[in-house]
């Protein structure tokens, strides 16, 4: 070959011919066939997942919004990227897991100081309760609108809450 042809790497001592590609023609038609074996499957599970995530409508999305969205998507046998554009699509911004799971939890200790305050004053433990049935409303207007803000005093509630805990951890260090 001429010297145009090859390229001399100093310090390698290796002869490359820059015409040739640097694998077989054979290894190139076999690894051409089985990349394209595999392409065929994964445009058949795309279109697979694209028709599923078509049929997906928002109440089917909520059934799941207790659940994080990793695992939603799981269940409703679709990716999460799809997931994320369906819900873009109904208008939801974020997953509501969050947000259903904190009010859960205020819901919880609600019930808690509602049973505390059944011994100790009925007049308070009255008024806990009607905060407790705000917040069963609020989760349940969640998940009708779920691009919808905690109100106001719900976010109160929760720094109250959380303020709480807070100092009685404190307290027992």
């Amino acid at each position: 070959m001429s010297e145009v042809h090859q390229l001399r790497r100093p310090g390698h001592g290796l002869d490359l011919d820059l015409n040739l590609p640097p694998y077989s023609e054979a290894s190139l038609s076999d690894s051409q066939s089985s990349r394209n074996d595999s392409s065929d499957s994964a445009c058949e599970s795309k279109r697979s997942e694209s028709k599923v995530a078509s049929r997906i409508q928002l109440e089917d999305l909520v059934q799941y919004f207790d659940l994080p969205i990793k695992e939603a998507s799981k269940r409703l046998k679709v990716g999460l990227t799809v997931l994320k554009k369906k819900c873009r699509e109904f208008g939801i911004p974020r997953w509501p897991h969050r947000k259903i799971k904190c009010l859960d939890g205020l819901i919880h200790t609600l019930e808690v100081e509602v049973e505390r305050q059944l011994q100790d004053n009925k007049a308070v433990a009255m008024a806990v309760a009607s905060k407790k049935q705000m917040l069963e409303s609020e989760k349940g207007a969640l998940k009708r609108k779920p691009f919808m803000e905690l109100q106001s005093e719900t976010k109160r509630l929760r720094q109250d809450v959380y303020k709480r805990r807070f100092l009685a951890r404190a307290c027992k260090i």
